[in-house]
């Protein structure tokens, strides 16, 4: 029988801890109760599993916690931790429009302004089109009609590869693995609705949200009904494009819905120089050189004008509580050009990371940290790992740390990651009138017996679902 319909006769949701575990007595049990739910989890799959006292750091259940498993989005737990400690809470992006001398000095009658100007960026995952529209508004403000001169789109301040090695090449056109480099504007991602056409065979319609991006897709979809080998019904299928962001092949079929279609920005700097020319062609601004991309020789010290993104722990937020790739790693980035003085990389900052631990006597030499998102399949982490990391915020902030602080159930706080095959979650437990706990389950290797209908698929997720549920009620209420 299995096990959810042995022991429940009711929702896991709504179920309470002593329905389940019964004539248990604080954590005196613990073992076995945790070990009766391992139990239950799917042959094939492989865990690493620990809890401690948040303040002893007291191991009171432990299995194969040295496993090095994938972490998937868990690491952004110890991307937040380390931001905290490395930024502070008042570190802030600065995204600055910048001049060689005063644009006071611009000729009176012709409005025209001599010399090239810059546009510095920081990495700043916040940032939007309407905030750069902001920064070059300025020079409408300064009765600037005519630039004789450059503007440079300065994003030096990273270096290296927009995306950490073992991320899968199949999410690169996807919004949630878009670029991380340190132009990024509206997070480096554009949306559309992909439309049939009115006749059978013709080219279907693609609709942008803000045509005005000057983001577009190579669309050769076709309106038609599936073909005989086409199992699964029409599919749409994406490649790089040279013109374009991205070709868009295969079909959708006749009088269908609109489908809702989101892409990452597969080159952020040419995205940025077109938005930037638009702009200036919109405002009737004329811009007698180039848009060009790259560091400028000279000293651009006078600044014209500033964006300042929120504080960190209000960029901590999405990476928490959205799971959001791009705020994880280019805080991590931030990290390494923060802490090493080097230009923010993927490299530079997983080092910083892994150094500011060994401060704290965590060791991660056995086990590998490559991204700050946990998209990257090169990630090799354990649940002592994790345990140890979280343990560290503890020490240093308690339940001050902003995002336990703001944490919307009392009795824990966790932060999720899943990616094909894995379902882990790490994070505190807070039970009444005990100390607070802090665990890490990793599962990898999870998968359910094939073949699979999209039925069976569902119920195996919902078991791994209740799985987790009541792992946390066991320790948030023993």
């Amino acid at each position: 029988m299995n096990f959810w319909k042995k022991w429940l006769s009711i929702p896991l949701f709504v179920f309470t801890a002593s329905a389940f575990f019964v004539a248990r007595q604080g954590f005196a049990s613990i073992d076995g109760d945790l070990d009766q739910l391992i139990a239950t989890l799917p042959p094939g799959h492989i865990h690493s599993i620990k809890v401690i006292e948040a303040e002893t750091g007291k191991v009171l259940f432990d299995r194969n916690s040295r496993f090095n498993l994938l972490p998937a989005s868990t690491v952004k737990a110890i991307t937040a931790i380390s931001a905290y400690r490395a930024l502070g809470e008042d570190y802030r992006y600065t995204t600055s429009l910048l001049s060689e001398k005063s644009v006071s000095e611009k000729r009176a009658k012709q409005r025209v302004y001599s010399g090239d100007l810059v546009l510095s960026f920081s990495g700043d995952p916040s940032l939007t089109r309407t905030d750069i529209g902001d920064l070059l508004e300025s020079l409408n403000k300064e009765g600037i009609k005519v630039i004789q001169g450059d503007i440079w789109l300065d994003g030096s301040i990273y270096d290296g590869y927009p995306r950490a090695g073992g991320a899968s090449w199949d999410d690169h056109n996807i919004c949630f693995a878009a670029p991380v480099s340190a132009m990024i504007l509206d997070r480096n991602c554009f949306f559309g609705w992909l439309e049939p056409a009115e006749k059978e065979g013709g080219r279907a319609r693609m609709v942008y949200d803000e045509p005005e991006w000057l983001l577009s897709i190579d669309n050769q979809i076709e309106t038609r009904e599936p073909q005989a080998n086409e199992l699964n019904g029409c599919v749409q299928e994406v490649w790089p494009s040279s013109n374009h962001e991205y070709r868009l092949e295969g079909c959708i079929e006749p009088n269908t819905k609109p489908m809702r279609m989101a892409f990452s920005v597969r080159d952020p700097e040419r995205a940025a120089a077109r938005y930037v020319e638009s702009f200036l062609k919109e405002n009737n601004i004329r811009l007698k050189g180039r848009v060009l991309t790259g560091k400028p020789q000279g000293e651009f010290t006078r600044v014209i004008a500033r964006h300042l993104s929120e504080s960190v722990p209000d960029l901590l937020q999405p990476v928490l509580d959205e799971s959001d790739n791009l705020y994880a790693d280019s805080l991590l980035k931030t990290i390494g050009r923060s802490v090493n003085g080097e230009r923010g990389s993927f490299f530079s900052g997983t080092e910083a990371v892994l150094a500011m631990l060994r401060e704290e006597g965590v060791d991660l030499t056995r086990s590998r940290l490559v991204d700050g998102s946990g998209l990257s399949r090169y990630n090799l982490l354990s649940a002592n790992d994790f345990t140890s990391v979280l343990q560290t915020g503890w020490k240093n902030w308690g339940e001050d740390a902003p995002w336990l602080a703001d944490r919307e159930n009392e009795r824990r706080w966790l932060k999720t990651g899943y990616m094909s095959g894995v379902n882990n979650m790490v994070g505190y437990a807070f039970p009444e009138e005990q100390s607070p706990l802090i665990f890490a389950v990793l599962l990898n290797g999870l998968r359910p017996l094939q073949p699979a209908t999209g039925e069976d698929i569902r119920a195996f997720h919902n078991d791994i679902r209740q799985f987790h549920r009541a792992f946390i009620d066991r320790l948030a209420y023993p």
